[in-house]
């Protein structure tokens, strides 16, 4: 599998390779989980949620800390991009300090663009 094949087109490289990638799933450590964030909400595409990963032993431990963003009923999807990029970034502030006291963690971060939306709900 390429890594280009997890990442959306332009997605900056810098965090191409300081991903963790397993399954087609990208985590980082946090301070880079919410720039990941960032940049995917000011290109259009939402964050579905976040899970704390935590790597041992070439296996993936996940860790009880989960976040999910809901698109709302007849929310445009600028606004749903929007807002799931904020709740997720306040989110991680909220929780980092939390999280790293778990040890060398990473957060998953799972999105998808307008089209990919689309078909989940097909």
């Amino acid at each position: 599998m390429e890594r280009s094949d997890v990442f959306p087109p332009n997605f900056p490289s810098e965090l191409v390779t300081t991903a963790f990638v397993a399954s087609k799933e990208a985590a980082w450590r946090p301070a880079q989980a919410a720039i990941s964030v960032e940049w995917l909400g000011a290109h259009g595409y939402a964050v579905l949620g976040t899970e704390l990963w935590l790597p041992k032993d070439g296996s993936i431990q996940s860790l009880p800390y989960f976040q999910n963003v809901d698109r709302q009923r007849n929310e445009a999807w600028d606004s749903f991009v929007a807002r799931a990029a904020a709740e997720t970034l306040a989110y991680l502030r909220a929780f980092t300090p939390k999280f790293i006291e778990e040890g060398d963690v990473y957060v998953n971060v799972t999105w998808v663009s307008e089209a990919e939306f689309g078909n989940l709900k097909a």
